[in-house]
């Protein structure tokens, strides 16, 4: 019950109409005068809802998640990574201020090229050499994305890939690996095989059976599965325990899709979840928000989700954090509206756990079902 003890009146009143008399009733034997969500002559209201509901917790039925451990690999970009990200960030920016009218680039576009930078030199490459096929842009901006590109495409060095694979020595399970971009995959099949490890790869271009035999090929021989997000829907990865998020979507809900493949019934063993970040990027303070404010690597399955609705906000929460970037000044200005956004995650947290707490006084264990 999020805002008002009616929506309860309402819900009820669908499954059994007359049950709890009319609204204006209930609200006078019912609810407290003053706070909406505060109930009271609880025992005669958990009488009425007994013959409308049963409830099932996960510890009634047996079920029982194993924990989750998450770190964050902060990793400092080379020179070249700095110089071309500023650049192409730059860029990103410049078109994210403009005005709709005035830019060939749609925010959609924008954003993905933003978090293509943060992935890969490589994904960025191809995001950019993407945008030179748009008849529409003008010269001078043609001219500067396919100087970006070149530089792109040039950039063979990765800093997160060299630490990642010395994650692969320090951790010697099986692993997934998500990536959001399929050039960032591709490179990192070809690291890694140069590097003598057997991989799997899963993607949305793979035909039914060849995802379900990247799937077999990753339960049996291949220690490594490399995926992109198609991998977060709809598939059960339980044999395996360790998951790198080689780059992070700036929306927790996908994040949260990644771990739910791995951290999920049927897993016997702790997950633990290895976050790459490069320092000093957009994807980097979006982690540092969700792990200080939210700390979301600790919350059980479906939380963020209903923390996220608290913010009362009509856009994606990805939406929220290009505005935010695109309007500070610089890195201080972006650092200080990362807080002032965390501040509001945390509220938002805080009233879901009050919403947790008037939930249990109105439902305690009286629904829990018999024997």
């Amino acid at each position: 019950m999020q805002n008002n003890l009616e929506e309860l009146f309402n819900l009820v009143t669908l499954l059994e109409p007359g049950l709890l008399s009319t609204k204006r009733d209930f609200s006078q034997r019912f609810i407290s005068k003053g706070d909406k969500l505060t109930p009271k002559n609880v025992d005669e209201l958990h009488t009425l809802l007994s013959e409308v509901m049963v409830r099932n917790r996960r510890s009634t039925v047996g079920l029982q998640f194993t924990q989750r451990f998450a770190r964050t690999e902060s990793v400092a970009m080379t020179g070249a990574e700095k110089a071309l990200y500023d650049a192409v960030a730059a860029l990103v920016r410049d078109q994210l201020r403009a005005e709709t009218k005035t830019t060939a680039l749609n925010r959609m576009t924008l954003i993905t090229l933003q978090m293509a930078l943060g992935s890969s030199s490589a994904a960025a490459a191809a995001m950019l050499e993407n945008l030179l096929d748009k008849p529409i842009l003008p010269d001078c901006q043609r001219q500067s994305i396919l100087e970006l590109a070149g530089r792109a495409s040039l950039q063979d060095q990765s800093a997160k890939v060299d630490r990642l694979l010395r994650l692969l020595d320090e951790f010697p399970d099986k692993l997934v690996i998500f990536t959001q971009f399929r050039a960032t995959q591709e490179m990192l099949r070809c690291r890694l095989v140069q590097a003598g490890h057997d991989v799997a790869v899963f993607h949305g271009g793979l035909s039914r059976l060849g995802k379900e035999g990247a799937i077999e090929h990753f339960r049996e021989s291949a220690r490594l599965m490399i995926c992109t997000e198609s991998g977060s829907e709809g598939r059960n990865l339980q044999f395996a325990h360790g998951l790198c998020n080689f780059d992070l979507p700036w929306n927790p809900m996908k994040i949260e899709q990644r771990i739910g493949r791995l951290s999920r019934i049927g897993q016997k063993r702790d997950v633990y979840v290895f976050n790459f970040v490069a320092a000093g990027t957009v994807e980097a303070a979006v982690l540092h928000l969700l792990e200080a404010k939210l700390n979301m690597f600790e919350l059980v399955i479906g939380e963020v989700d209903m923390i996220l609705g608290n913010l009362d906000e009509e856009k994606e929460f990805e939406d929220i954090v290009a505005d935010e970037w695109a309007a500070a000044a610089n890195a201080d200005e972006f650092a200080a509206r990362m807080e002032m956004l965390g501040n509001r995650l945390l509220a938002a947290k805080v009233a879901y756990f009050q919403q947790c707490s008037q939930d249990e006084k109105l439902f305690g264990n009286r629904f829990a079902p018999e024997g």
